[in-house]
C-alpha cells in the first residue's frame, strides 16, 4: 500500500559523478539540490508518520474511556489515566525514533554536500576534517537508530565489492576509500528503519480509520438526535482519509531525489 515509502535508499550504485575535473560547478549544485529535495521529502514523510501515530493513540484512549464508562456505570475515569500514560509512552518512543532518523538523514545529506565541496576544493584539509566530524556523528546516530528500533544490520550483508572509478583521484578518492563501507552501512540502516516505519504507518492508518468510523459514524447513528448533513460529511472524511494519507505519502516519496553514491570499475 505504501510501496513508495521505503524506495528511498536502495543506494550505493555509482560514484563516477564526482570524477575530479570532469564535472562543472553547475552540475555539483544540481547534485546538492537533489540532496536537499531528498532531505526535505524524507522529513515530510517522518512528520506524517508522527502525526498519524498520535492521532491513532488519541482514538485508542477515547475508545478505552468509552469502554470503561460502559462497564463501570458511566465512570470512565477509573484506570483511564494509566491507559493514557501507557499509550503516550509508546508515542514518545516512536517520536524519538522519528527524530533520530531525521537527524541521521540530515547528517547523511551533510556528508554528500561535503563530498561535492571536496571534489571542487583547492585546499581540502579543512573540508576533510569536517567530513570526519560529520561521519563520526552519522555513525553515532546510526547506532541510536539500531537501539531505538528492532532492525538488525547483518555485517555479512555489508561485504559488498565497491570499486571506485579509476578517474577519481586526490583527496576525494582518499575520502571514498576510507569511508565507503561506513557510508554503505549508514545508508543500509536508514533504509531498514524507513521500511520499518512504513509498515507501522500502514497499521496505524487502518486502526485510525476503524476507530474513527466507530466513534464518529456508528455511535452517532445510535443516538436519537443526529445532524444528518454533518454526519454525511463526516462519513465522507473518515472513509476517504485513508486514501488521502496514502496519496500524500506516495507524493512525497515520489519526490525523493536520493543522492547516488556510484562505485564502478
Amino acid at each position: 500500500m505504501m510501496k513508495n515509502f521505503h524506495k528511498t535508499l536502495t543506494v550505493i550504485v555509482i560514484i563516477a559523478t564526482f570524477t575530479s575535473g570532469c564535472r562543472s560547478t553547475d552540475e555539483y549544485k544540481k547534485f546538492a539540490e537533489s540532496g536537499k529535495v531528498f532531505a526535505e521529502a524524507t522529513n515530510s514523510l517522518l512528520d506524517t508518520a508522527g502525526q498519524i501515530k498520535i492521532k491513532t493513540t488519541s482514538e485508542q484512549v477515547l475508545k478505552s474511556r468509552r469502554d470503561r464508562a460502559q462497564v463501570n456505570g458511566n465512570k470512565p475515569a477509573d484506570g483511564i489515566v494509566n491507559t493514557y500514560n501507557n499509550l503516550s509512552e509508546q508515542d514518545k518512543k516512536r517520536l524519538s525514533l522519528l527524530n533520530e532518523l531525521r537527524k541521521h538523514n540530515e547528517l547523511l545529506q551533510a556528508y554528500f554536500s561535503k563530498l561535492i565541496e571536496l571534489a571542487d576544493s583547492d585546499s581540502p584539509v579543512r573540508t576533510e576534517k569536517a567530513v570526519g566530524n560529520i561521519t563520526a556523528q552519522l555513525e553515532g546516530s546510526g547506532s541510536k537508530l539500531i537501539n531505538l528500533s528492532p532492525i538488525k544490520v547483518d555485517q555479512l550483508s555489508l561485504i559488498t565489492k565497491i570499486v571506485l572509478d579509476s578517474r577519481i583521484n586526490g583527496s576525494l578518492r582518499r575520502e571514498l576509500e576510507k569511508r565507503k563501507y561506513t557510508i554503505y552501512r549508514e545508508i543500509t540502516i536508514q533504509e531498514k528503519v524507513l521500511k520499518f516505519i512504513s509498515e507501522l504507518v500502514e497499521q496505524d492508518v487502518v486502526t485510525l480509520q476503524d476507530l474513527q468510523e466507530q466513534r464518529l459514524l456508528i455511535e452517532p447513528l445510535k443516538s436519537e438526535n443526529i445532524d444528518e448533513n454533518e454526519w454525511s460529511e463526516t462519513r465522507l472524511t473518515v472513509l476517504t482519509q485513508n486514501a488521502q494519507i496514502i496519496l500524500a505519502i506516495d507524493k512525497a516519496s515520489n519526490n525523493l531525489g536520493s543522492p547516488r553514491v556510484v562505485m564502478i570499475k
